[in-house]
């Protein structure tokens, strides 16, 4: 009896953790069939919506942040024309210090005296800028005297280049030392033929380790007092005092337009002071940023990055410190001839051939207009009347120009302005997310599921502008979409890119093709810093997501808008926001076929099937782009872009009705090779 009980038992036990067994293998079955969800997506290759934007992938730059300070401009020094002042009271220009503070004697100081030299900065003898750094050296020749830039960081291998203007009034040499804290020297160069005029004094050296504690040294040794101005630090494979590492990394964004100086900065903004020779230009303080500007970059190298990279130049008109005159003469500067005023200028500073500049707006974000803290904001009738004597004065100078009227994406103020007077573009502003009200990221899982969704409002604000100017919207592209992103930090605080924001740009990017025939143009805010499409510092770059986004859709789209319907699930945190989001395009030859997809959803594929109408295939292959990350809470550090980039590869397609599965947090574009029936649009 005890035997067979026990054999019960044991039959029992095995016979429930078989059911166990099967149980869990069901499970899995089931959770693996829910690993995905299921969609369509409908392609009408046939039917032609609207033509893609020509200045779909356009960018934007707030000159200060985006091109100074580690940005753009390769130069690595702080106020290097000694114009930003003495604040330390030691008569030494605020980003550079005595000698004496470096070796630990800085008590030896009083009022920039020494025990045998005086510092001071001299604003009537100077080579550029508005001011010098001087110092004045007693004794009998032995005495020496410098002043250092600290915390420079440099790149092992890397070649730089050195200058500086250099004078004196007496008998004596100057040196420069490059070396790191703590020792040693890099590199020393003794300049001893000193003249009573500026003469500009250069060197190049080679850096031998990596280090953020990198130092420069400029002094002098001998009786009498000694100038130095308009000192400068760069990489020696600089282009144009711009980084060459970044203008590369530009290059496959495929920037249609960019706009120039800035959107707050413009209205600020003097053009006269960023021409001429770059080591003459005076320093501006910014009461916008409240920071200095070098003005080491201004319309003519904006010019030259525009050569370079092959965009369409758009500038912001200084609408509340400058005028319709100062306007006018911009546009003649950079595209009048040699036989106007300005375009005589122009060739004195070196260019001959006019930029032909065509698009100009007449100040940024009307009504605010960057000013509301100082000036409660402007009237929209003050704003008109000031609006037409720019752009009268502005066509004046070149008639072929486009001219921007300002909206900070107000919809009243898009219906009263077109009620108001006529205008051929309207440049706005949209803007989503948080608007700097957090200071730091805290639930990388809330803010990605916040920002896939944002295309959503973007589209909402969009819609709210055309819808508000009712029938007297033209029939032709009007809206010109001159900053648009997903904003949480403050402004002048960089977020940390991830995934979500690559793939917030690919949905509005689907959002913009499908309001083609009322988009003229879309710049992002911004291109470099700042909630940029690259971050940069003084010796790396990081590629972050919006970046892959651009070079994704810039390098993988057709120039017509075809019907596109994607249909699928919800994501499972927002009952709103459909997993799929998709557009397509057509090649003007009608041979290549486009299909840009999101999937927004946080951990599950989208099994899709795809439906090509109107489409005959040419080959039984399609190439797939995609945009992933490791996670989807993916970004890339500095100098690497292991974790989120484009893979690419190829499929098998042999009929025009296909499934394709679309991984989690994901954009892709497929690319089909054939041939539509397609009409002209």
């Amino acid at each position: 009896m005890q035997i067979r009980s026990r054999l019960f038992f044991l039959t029992f036990i095995g016979m429930f953790l078989l059911l166990i067994i099967l149980m869990g293998t069901g499970f899995q079955e089931r959770t693996a069939s829910d690993r995905y969800l299921k969609g369509t997506i409908e392609l009408n290759a046939g039917q032609i919506t609207g033509k893609t934007p020509r200045y779909l992938f356009g960018h934007f730059i707030e000159h200060e942040h985006n091109t100074i300070d580690n940005g753009l401009l390769a130069e690595l020094l702080q106020d290097r024309k000694f114009d930003e002042g003495d604040l330390d009271g030691n008569g030494v220009a605020y980003d550079w210090a005595p000698e004496e503070r470096i070796e630990d004697r800085y008590w030896q100081l009083k009022d920039g005296r020494g025990l045998n030299d005086e510092y001071y900065i001299d604003r009537k003898i100077y080579y550029g800028g508005n001011a010098s750094q001087a110092i004045r050296l007693f004794g009998s020749g032995s005495s020496h005297a410098s002043v250092y830039q600290i915390g420079l960081q440099f790149a092992k291998g890397r070649r730089c280049s050195f200058y500086v203007y250099l004078r004196k009034q007496g008998t004596g040499k100057a040196f420069v030392d490059v070396d790191k804290l703590g020792g040693p020297v890099y590199f020393h160069k003794d300049f001893a033929d000193l003249s009573p005029h500026w003469e500009k004094y250069t060197a190049e050296f080679t850096v031998p380790e990596d280090t953020a504690q990198g130092r420069l040294r400029i002094g002098f040794q001998g009786v009498g007092t000694f100038w130095m101005d308009s000192a400068s630090l760069m990489p020696a494979d600089n282009i144009d005092g711009m980084r060459r590492d970044v203008i590369e990394a530009l290059r496959p964004m495929r920037i249609s337009v960019l706009r120039y100086p800035g959107g707050c900065y413009a209205d600020y903004y003097h053009w006269h002071d960023g021409i001429g020779p770059r080591d003459k230009r005076p320093e501006r303080w910014s009461t916008v940023w409240r920071e200095w500007n070098s003005n080491d970059f201004g319309t003519d190298e904006y010019a030259e990055l525009a050569r370079l990279l092959g965009f369409q130049g758009h500038i912001t008109t200084n609408y509340i410190s400058g005028a319709a005159r100062e306007a006018a003469q911009w546009v003649e500067y950079t595209n009048g001839t040699v036989n106007t005023p300005m375009g005589q200028l122009r060739a004195r500073n070196g260019h001959a051939e006019p930029y032909g500049i065509k698009f100009w707006a007449v100040g940024n974000e009307a009504p605010t207009l960057c000013s509301e803290e100082y000036t409660g904001g402007t009237k929209l009738s003050d704003y008109a009347r000031r609006f037409r004597d720019y752009e009268a004065a502005m066509k004046k100078a070149d008639p072929s120009i486009r001219v921007m009227a300002s909206s900070v994406g107000r919809p009243e103020w898009v219906r009263q302005m077109l009620q108001t007077m006529p205008v051929d573009l309207l440049a706005t502003s949209i803007y989503t997310g948080s608007y700097g009200r957090v200071k730091q990221i805290c639930d990388p899982n809330d803010f990605y599921q916040k920002v896939v969704a944002e295309p959503l409002q973007f589209e909402r604000k969009l819609d709210a502008n055309i819808n508000a100017a009712g029938g007297l919207l033209p029939s032709r592209p009007f809206f010109a979409i001159t900053e648009f992103n997903s904003w949480w930090l403050p402004e002048t605080q960089d977020p940390d890119y991830r995934l979500a924001n690559g793939l917030y740009f690919a949905s509005v990017f689907n959002t913009l093709l499908r309001e083609s025939h009322h988009v003229f143009l879309a710049e992002a805010c911004s291109l470099i810093n700042v909630q940029g499409m690259i971050e940069v510092n003084p010796v790396a770059m990081k590629l972050t997501p919006p970046y892959f986004a651009y070079v994704l859709y810039a390098n993988h789209i057709g120039s017509e808008v075809v019907k596109t319907l994607a249909i699928s699930p919800p994501v499972v945190f927002n009952p709103q926001l459909a997993a799929l989001d998709a557009a397509a395009t057509l090649s003007a030859n009608r041979h290549t076929l486009y299909l840009a997809v999101v999937n927004r959803a946080q951990n599950k594929a989208v099994s899709t099937q795809v439906q090509l109408s109107n489409w005959v295939p040419g080959s039984g292959e399609a190439q797939v782009y995609e945009l992933n990350g490791k996670s989807w809470d993916a970004l890339n550090p500095y100098g690497s872009t292991a974790n989120v980039n484009i893979r690419q590869r190829s499929i098998k397609i042999s009929r025009t009705t296909f499934e394709y599965r679309f991984p989690a947090h994901s954009a892709t574009v497929l690319v089909f090779h054939g041939n539509s029936g397609a009409t002209p649009y």
